[in-house]
C-alpha cells in the first residue's frame, strides 16, 4: 500500500490511501464467503446458492460491507505511519473501491501537537494555606447560631439594630406608570420586609434604618450600580421617603438546642466538626487556587498549535454545560452562534484547557505517571457522585459514548496537576 501525505494546517493533514488489486481482492472473498453462508434462497441449500443470484440482490449491502472493511484496512496504514502522530479521525473525504482494480481512500486526521516540555523548574506556585484559625471557627458557629435563630416583635422602645426583621412603608419619586414589572415595587410599598444583613434591596437602606424605631420616618437618596440587576434603575439616583412600619427582634439559639440541631455531642464536638469543614474547604480552595497559578504558569512558558477537532469537542462541552443555554438558543444559525460572546470565551476556554492537558499528558509520559487502580476508582468515583449516578453505570455511559478513554486521560493530567501543585511550591 502507498499514502501520499498532503498538510492542511498546522496539526491536520489528509492522507491518500492506495491498495493494489492483489492486496484489496482478500476482502472481496471475505464478504463473498459471508454472504454466501447467511443467505437463505428458496431451492437452494444453505451455502449453495449461485453467486450471481446474491450480488443480484444484495448487490448494495455487498458493496457497503466491502467499503467499510476497506476503509479499516486502509485506516490502519495511516495509523501504522511513524511520522503521523494520529490524534483523531476528521473525516473520510472520498473512497474508491472495485474488484480486480485496487482501492483508494482520502482520509482527513488531526495530529498530536509537537513542542518542547517547557521547565517546570521556573514555575512557582504559593505554598497551600489550608489553616483553620479559632476566629474562623467562631465565625462558622455564629453563622450557625444566626440560621438557627428564631425572631420576637420589637417592643416600642427598641431599636433597629443589624440582622432584624423590618417591615417599611415607602415612596419615591420613581413614576411607576413607566417602569418594568421587575421595576415597579421599587417605586411604593406599603410593608416590604427586609433583613438588615446588606443592601440587596435599596442601596444604603441598610444604614438609613439602624438605630431607627418603629414609626419613625426618614429620607434617602439612592443611587443605583450601572450594572444593577434591575436594568430600568441601573444608575438612576431615587429620592425615598421610609417609614418603619414593624420590626422582629433576632432571639439567638441557646448552645443545648444548637448543639441537637446541627447533630453534635456537645459544644467542642461541634467546634471540632466545623474545624474539619472549614478545614476541607480552604484546602479545595487552595488547590484550586495553586491549579490555577499552575495554569497561568504553563500558558505563560508555551504556545503551540491545537488540533482543530479536539478544540472543537471541547467547545462543544463547555457550550453543551453552559447555565444559559446557548446551543438552544443559537439552534440552526450556527453564524451567530460563532459571533456570541458566549462562544468566544468557549474558545478561549476550550484552546486553554487542551493547550494545558496536552502539556501535562507529556510531562506524565516524560516522568512515567500513570493511573494506579486506586486512583481509577477514585475518578470515577467522584464523578459518579457529582453527576449523581452509581460508578458501574457512569463506566458504561462513558463507554458507550467513547468518552471513557478521554476520561483517564483527564484523570492522569490531573495526577500530574496535584504533583506539580507539591513541586512548584514556595513560601
Amino acid at each position: 500500500m502507498k499514502t501520499d501525505v498532503q498538510k492542511v494546517s498546522a496539526c491536520r493533514v489528509k492522507c491518500v490511501v492506495e491498495a493494489t488489486a492483489a492486496e484489496i481482492d482478500p476482502i472481496y472473498q471475505q464478504v463473498r464467503a459471508g454472504f454466501t453462508k447467511q443467505v437463505k434462497m428458496p431451492g437452494f441449500r444453505p451455502g449453495k446458492a449461485p453467486w450471481e443470484r446474491i450480488e443480484a440482490l444484495y448487490g448494495k449491502q455487498i458493496q457497503e460491507e466491502v467499503n467499510q472493511r476497506v476503509i479499516s484496512t486502509l485506516y490502519r496504514e495511516v495509523l501504522k505511519d511513524e511520522s503521523l502522530k494520529v490524534e483523531t479521525l476528521v473525516d473520510i473525504a472520498a473512497i474508491r473501491s472495485a474488484k480486480g482494480q485496487g482501492a483508494e481512500a482520502t482520509f482527513v486526521v488531526d495530529l498530536k501537537p509537537e513542542f518542547k516540555t517547557p521547565d517546570t523548574a521556573k514555575w512557582q506556585v504559593k505554598k497551600l494555606d489550608d489553616a483553620v484559625t479559632e476566629e474562623e471557627v467562631e465565625e462558622r458557629l455564629a453563622g450557625a447560631r444566626r440560621m438557627l435563630a428564631s425572631y420576637v416583635d420589637a417592643s416600642a422602645e427598641d431599636i433597629a439594630t443589624q440582622n432584624d426583621l423590618v417591615a417599611i412603608a415607602f415612596t419615591s419619586d420613581l413614576d411607576a406608570a413607566t417602569l418594568s414589572d421587575a421595576a415597579k415595587h421599587y417605586a411604593a410599598d406599603e410593608e416590604y420586609w427586609v433583613q438588615l444583613q446588606e443592601d440587596a434591596f435599596i442601596p444604603g437602606l441598610v444604614g438609613a434604618l439602624l438605630g431607627k424605631k418603629l414609626e419613625e420616618t426618614t429620607q434617602l437618596t439612592a443611587t443605583y450600580p450601572a450594572d444593577y440587576r434591575v436594568t430600568d434603575l441601573a444608575g438612576k439616583t431615587v429620592n425615598y421617603n421610609i417609614t418603619l412600619k414593624k420590626m422582629r427582634k433576632q432571639q439567638a439559639v441557646d448552645d443545648e438546642t444548637l448543639v441537637s440541631r446541627m447533630g453534635a455531642q456537645s459544644l467542642d464536638d461541634l467546634r471540632t466538626k466545623m474545624r474539619e469543614n472549614i478545614a476541607l474547604y480552604k484546602k479545595s480552595a487552595e488547590q484550586g487556587r495553586a491549579a490555577r497559578e499552575i495554569a497561568d504558569a504553563i500558558a505563560a512558558s508555551v504556545s503551540f498549535d491545537l488540533p482543530e477537532r479536539v478544540v472543537e469537542n471541547r467547545v462543544y462541552d463547555i457550550l453543551s454545560a453552559d447555565k444559559s443555554k446557548p446551543l438552544e438558543m443559537f439552534k440552526g444559525d450556527s453564524e451567530a452562534l460563532k459571533k456570541s460572546d458566549v462562544y468566544k470565551q468557549a474558545i478561549k476556554t476550550a484552546t486553554d484547557s487542551t493547550r494545558r492537558h496536552y502539556v501535562l499528558i507529556q510531562l506524565a509520559d516524560e516522568r512515567k505517571i500513570t493511573l494506579s487502580q486506586e486512583d481509577t476508582k477514585e475518578a470515577i468515583e467522584a464523578l459518579a457522585a457529582q453527576v449523581q449516578l452509581k460508578p458501574e453505570e457512569l463506566v458504561k455511559r462513558l463507554h458507550d459514548n467513547g468518552r471513557l478513554e478521554d476520561f483517564l486521560s483527564d484523570a492522569r493530567a490531573n495526577k500530574v496537576l496535584t504533583a506539580l501543585i507539591d513541586e512548584c511550591a514556595v513560601k
